[in-house]
């Protein structure tokens, strides 16, 4: 039994993706993955590679990685020898990342808190206390 390469077409790896065509073009152009030829038709086609290439991408940005991590990420695993430590750092920055960003969603939502608290929601627009505290100089 012979071992068949399956080939896609950009339309084929958005719906197993679940990934747009636009943002698999734009991953292309970032150089991330990489039609394996060029039909006769002009179609790209994209190999198990490439699908597999996107999955990865995909998990990654639903951490919120970065283009530059994931291209980082993408290059480590080209040297599969390598002792990991560099991508424990790299996870290790990114929480750090996480953490600060919760810190500030936090400070966001105390701050919509209390202006929500500012709000008497039997008056008009012109005597709201939230916009005039957001429209506030001080």
């Amino acid at each position: 039994m012979m071992n068949t390469i399956k080939n896609y077409l950009i339309r084929d790896l958005a719906q197993k993706t679940h990934l747009s065509t636009d943002t698999i073009r734009f991953y292309e152009k970032k150089q991330l993955i990489q039609p394996c030829f060029r039909g006769d038709n002009n179609y790209r086609y994209y190999d198990d590679e490439a699908l597999k290439r996107l999955i990865f991408i995909k998990r990654c940005r639903a951490l919120d990685m970065s283009l530059q991590e994931i291209r980082h990420l993408v290059e480590l695993v080209k040297q599969p020898q390598a002792g990991c430590q560099v991508v424990d750092q790299m996870i290790e920055q990114h929480i750090q990342q996480v953490e600060e960003k919760i810190a500030e969603l936090q400070t966001f939502y105390t701050q919509l808190q209390d202006l929500r608290k500012s709000c008497s929601s039997d008056t008009t627009i012109d005597h709201c206390q939230i916009l005039k505290q957001l429209k506030a100089t001080e």
